[in-house]
């Protein structure tokens, strides 16, 4: 502490009030952005658009790059960004058309045809549910309180969830007429964040203090990493995991299984709890068919998480989200209550990123305190965190 206050006492007292300007008036934006929450969050969607896209766009850039230096093509090569982020929209134009083409009609279909018969499987589903109360009843009363118990605090917390996640959406849509607006002004956003993304982040690092910009940078590098490796992981995750099920659904003789994969890829966004609950669905439809295609539907799901946790998570997501399961079922719904459906998705990966930055911090203001380099490697490594007041 005592360092980090000699390094404010050292700036000058000009460019200290400038510092305190610039914090004043973060915060202002921070509140007003918050209170415009449901109109702006087009702008966040094209904000992350742009945070998800850029890789592809830095990979067009180096190989346009490479092409312009090979023909000695010094003006395309000045012209290999803007391209490259106009191949990239070619390409997920392409992407988006070929799925609402091919996929979108299928789960259209079926899903009509689930809601068909959705008497059927209620009856079916409600005369299984007694024959289990019937032998639930047989239980001794202790197991039974406990049951009991189990399924209350469960039924609540996913009921939470599911009733602030629709509440989040509510809001969304009552802005209908802005966000309308502001959907069509999503790729110009998008575009011109990942046209000079390098140069608003040079001219931001400019206006802090030369004596906190090495933490500044550390501290982004560690929020950049966690939310980069999450939000591109989870996307292919869903992707992946929503192509298994739908193939392992198909080849068991699953009804409807197209639209069961497309539910578990989305369920796949929700960290640890949304496999589970992407799994449900498939065994409630395969019930109907046979309490056999049910268990098999059953261990194919849990196979498949195995498979995830085993060989998927720790090659796609690496280090970026460690919490205890339990943990990130307060956190679901504390972002549920945020965010809605939004507050769903990020609430983990914040809350993993405030994690870091808290550790970072915290050994760079030890009374040994480590160099920047040295504080965001240990951060990285994972070590054994112990905290001592």
């Amino acid at each position: 502490m005592g360092r980090l206050t000699d390094a404010w006492l050292n700036i000058p007292k000009q460019r200290r009030r400038r510092l305190v300007l610039l914090l004043l008036a973060l915060l202002v934006v921070s509140a007003i952005c918050w209170a415009a929450r449901a109109v702006l969050a087009p702008y966040f969607l094209g904000l992350g658009l742009a945070y998800i896209l850029s890789p592809l766009v830095y990979w067009l850039e180096r190989g346009l790059s490479r092409v312009g230096r090979q023909r000695k093509l010094v003006f395309f090569r000045r012209i290999a960004r803007p391209l490259a982020i106009i191949l990239t929209y070619l390409l997920v134009i392409a992407a988006v058309v070929g799925f609402f083409s091919l996929v979108v009609p299928v789960v259209i279909e079926q899903a009509k045809g689930l809601w068909g018969e959705r008497e059927i499987v209620g009856d079916y589903l409600s005369g299984l549910a007694e024959d289990l109360l019937e032998q639930y009843r047989l239980l001794p009363p202790q197991i039974q309180t406990q049951v009991e118990r189990t399924l209350s605090k469960f039924s609540e917390t996913v009921g939470g969830i599911v009733q602030q996640a629709l509440g989040g959406t509510a809001i969304v849509f009552s802005y209908t007429i802005s966000l309308v607006l502001a959907i069509l002004i999503i790729p110009f956003w998008t575009f011109y964040l990942l046209k000079d993304s390098q140069e608003l982040g040079r001219a931001t690092l400019r206006t802090i203090p030369v004596q906190f910009r090495k933490d500044v940078l550390n501290i982004v590098i560690l929020a950049d990493g966690i939310f980069a490796s999450y939000l591109r992981g989870q996307l292919l995750l869903g992707t992946l995991i929503g192509l298994l099920s739908m193939f392992g659904y198909s080849l068991l003789g699953v009804r409807f299984a197209v639209l069961l994969g497309l539910i578990a890829g989305v369920f796949e966004l929700l960290p640890n709890i949304g496999p589970i609950l992407g799994g449900i669905p498939a065994v409630l439809v395969a019930l109907t068919q046979g309490p056999v295609l049910a268990l098999w539907t059953a261990l194919l799901a849990f196979g498949i998480q195995q498979v995830e946790n085993l060989f998927l998570t720790p090659r796609v997501l690496g280090r970026s989200v460690k919490l205890h399961p339990v943990l990130i079922m307060i956190v679901l719904v504390i972002g549920s209550e945020i965010g809605g459906v939004l507050g769903l998705f990020l609430a983990p990966v914040t809350t993993a990123v405030l994690r870091d930055i808290f550790r970072y911090l915290y050994y760079r203001l030890e009374e040994s305190p480590l160099a920047p380099d040295a504080a965001l490697h240990k951060v990285w490594e994972g070590e054994p965190f112990n905290m001592v007041l």
